[in-house]
């Protein structure tokens, strides 16, 4: 067991330096959390990369076989991983079963920000059996919207999370009074959008919220 793992900085301000200095056999970064320019340090460097951005839980459990391979870790050390795919079949079997809602899912407020399909955090939203009601537009991955589209649209439900703005109670009231009428729910942002061991907990959770009481 792990007892502790030092801190090299985050994601924007990782030391760099420190982890050269370190000569790991793997640096695992991020398409969009991680610097360009930490990730030439790295290479420049003679270091190996791993660069991660799934855009699916398919992909995103892809992702984790691979590494586990390349990090010779077994199947038995790995169990998670299966778990990931039981809960991937499980979500894909009931987002196919039953009619999906309409909804929205904001993820940032002034400006309100959404997402395209074509995201991790999208596909998370289908499998809970959302269509997202931004999901077609062809704005990037993560826009900007406005209130009087989302009122023209009138989604049945709304995925408020915690991250990466705190939405909470107040903000389904400005929406309200703004004139949405829709089913509110409030949804731990890591489950939307943090891919890994927590997975399984992540689509049976939002597949119960947005099925509801």
């Amino acid at each position: 067991m792990i007892e502790a793992v030092p801190s090299f900085g985050g994601t924007k301000n990782p030391d760099v330096a420190a982890i050269i200095e370190l000569e790991p056999e793997l640096v695992i970064v991020n398409k969009e959390e991680n610097r360009i320019e930490d990730c030439q340090a790295f290479e420049d460097a003679g270091l190996t990369l791993y660069v991660t951005h799934p855009r699916t839980v398919e992909s995103a459990i892809a992702m984790l076989e691979e590494l586990a391979a390349r990090l010779g870790v077994g199947r038995e050390q790995a169990g998670f991983i299966a778990a990931c795919r039981d809960a991937l079949e499980l979500a894909e079997a009931g987002a196919g079963g039953c009619e999906p809602l309409s909804g929205f899912c904001p993820i940032w407020r002034r400006p309100w920000m959404t997402f395209a399909d074509g995201t991790y955090i999208g596909d998370v939203l289908r499998l809970a059996g959302v269509t997202n009601v931004f999901g077609g537009r062809d704005d990037g991955d993560f826009f900007n919207v406005e209130i009087a589209d989302l009122l023209d649209l009138g989604p049945e439900l709304v995925v408020l999370p915690d991250e990466p703005y705190a939405f909470g109670p107040e903000h389904a009231e400005e929406l309200r009074t703004a004139g949405l009428d829709a089913r509110f729910v409030h949804a731990d942002g890591k489950h939307l959008s943090w891919y890994g061991p927590r997975i399984p907990g992540a689509l049976a959770g939002l597949r119960a919220l947005v099925a509801g009481p």
